[in-house]
């Protein structure tokens, strides 16, 4: 027992009381020990106090610190929980072809460009895939030379084949009746894969094929006047308008205007009088007579040169219009959009099932993307691959399909079929006319 405690007992039982309430000396004793227990009950209430203080200082500096940090992680990533929620996606590679079956094939016709090497010109060449669900996966069916183009019942090859003169080459885009090999027939046109051996006088280069309709770029290098001269054009045509047999034409009659091509008012009619009010084109006209003396530029009123461009998932018109002007020796054109749609004659599917911006999150290096009529495909295209991925009401991020894409190659078609009997007869005459 403390001291003070037992000099207090002894002090209150040690006899009767001889005075009214206690002594003098036993009333000291007991405010003192009053005293020193007030003195004990703060000092712990000061403890407790203190400690609870020092406790929510952490936890705040701990709160702004983390704070902070997420500020600035989030400043730097600006779709961070976007990009989380796909990667944390339950990977559908694995169980889409059961409990989703893919319903789709597609084609995708793609153009490679080929820079100049030494005194060669720059040339394009062609392929095709075929992608289509088979034991189990989403996979490539086919893989071959030119473009494989479905045409009502039919399949035609579109490629470049090559004419030689003395001096001079010209390649041209030529299309036929794929009918096969072996005992189904002898495929006549052979693609040109090597780099021209001579100068190219008459180069074309396919920009778009769908449906029956084609946009091409057509450049003609001869010499005007005694100098070298370069005129450059674009053309849409219908299918039927391409040469089947090759044919060089003569260095006199290179008149590209006066060739079969689509004009816009054919294709959209009187419809189309307000756009071309609104921006006035100037006509093409044919190598020799653009530069000749006393020929005056004219007013494009139908719309006669135009072209197919591809841009973020769509397929878009643009316009041409063509100055007069030679500058270096070149007759070029400037293209502007239209603001008016492509009809479905022209590309029967052209919308994309997710958003840009959702496919931008998900692959920022993206510069196209396609997805298929029922919206279970989105293909996403880079610089280096073209990668295919589910689509459940969103994108999925793991892909069911990686392709790999050559240099400067990029997407001049996409065909689907989403109904049998056509997947599987797309794969079967894919194999014969692709090769797998």
């Amino acid at each position: 027992m403390d001291p003070i405690d037992d000099e207090l007992k002894k002090g209150m039982v040690s006899g009767p009381l001889i005075q009214h309430g206690f002594s003098d000396q036993l009333k000291k004793r007991i405010e003192q020990r009053v005293g020193e227990g007030k003195d004990k009950s703060n000092s712990k209430w000061m403890l407790w106090f203190s400690g609870i203080s020092t406790a929510l200082i952490a936890v705040t500096v701990l709160i702004t610190v983390n704070w902070q940090q997420l500020n600035g992680m989030v400043a730097s990533q600006p779709y961070l929980d976007k990009q989380a929620s796909y990667e944390q996606a339950e990977p559908l590679a694995t169980v889409t072809l059961q409990s989703m079956p893919i319903r789709s094939a597609v084609l995708i016709g793609l153009r490679e460009d080929h820079p100049a090497i030494s005194n060669s010109s720059p040339y394009s060449t062609y392929r095709t895939l075929l992608l289509a669900a088979e034991k189990g996966e989403f996979r490539s069916i086919a893989d071959g030379e030119g473009i494989l183009m479905p045409y009502k019942s039919e399949f035609i090859k579109i490629i470049t084949q090559s004419q030689t003169s003395v001096n001079e080459e010209s390649r041209t885009l030529h299309a036929a009746v794929a009918t096969g090999r072996g005992a189904e027939g002898a495929l006549q046109l052979q693609q040109e894969e090597a780099p021209p051996a001579k100068p190219l006088k008459n180069a074309e280069k396919l920009l778009f094929a769908g449906n029956r309709y084609l946009a091409l770029s057509q450049t003609i290098r001869q010499r005007d006047q005694g100098e070298a001269n370069q005129s450059e054009y674009v053309w849409v045509k219908e299918l039927d308008d391409l040469p089947a047999l090759t044919k060089l034409p003569k260095a006199d009659s290179l008149m590209p205007t006066r060739d079969p091509h689509l004009s816009l008012r054919k294709l959209y009619g009187d419809s189309i009088n307000p756009t071309l009010k609104a921006k006035p084109l100037k006509a093409p006209q044919d190598p020799g007579f653009h530069t000749a003396a006393g020929v005056l530029e004219q007013a494009d009123e139908n719309g006669e040169s135009w072209t197919i461009s591809r841009r973020q998932g769509k397929w878009v018109a643009q316009m041409a219009s063509y100055n007069v002007q030679p500058e270096k020796g070149a007759y070029r054109f400037q293209l502007e959009d239209m603001p008016l749609a492509l009809p479905e004659a022209v590309v029967a599917y052209d919308q994309l099932a997710a958003d840009w911006d959702d496919i931008r999150k998900l692959r920022p290096n993206a510069i196209d993307a396609f997805s298929s009529p029922n919206r279970e495909l989105v293909g996403v295209v880079s610089d280096t691959d073209i990668k295919v991925y589910p689509f459940q009401d969103k994108l999925i991020a793991e892909p069911l399909l990686s392709l790999q894409l050559a240099p400067n190659e990029s997407v001049v078609m996409i065909q689907w079929a989403t109904q049998e009997p056509y997947i599987e007869q797309w794969k079967q005459k894919g194999r014969l006319l692709l090769g797998e």
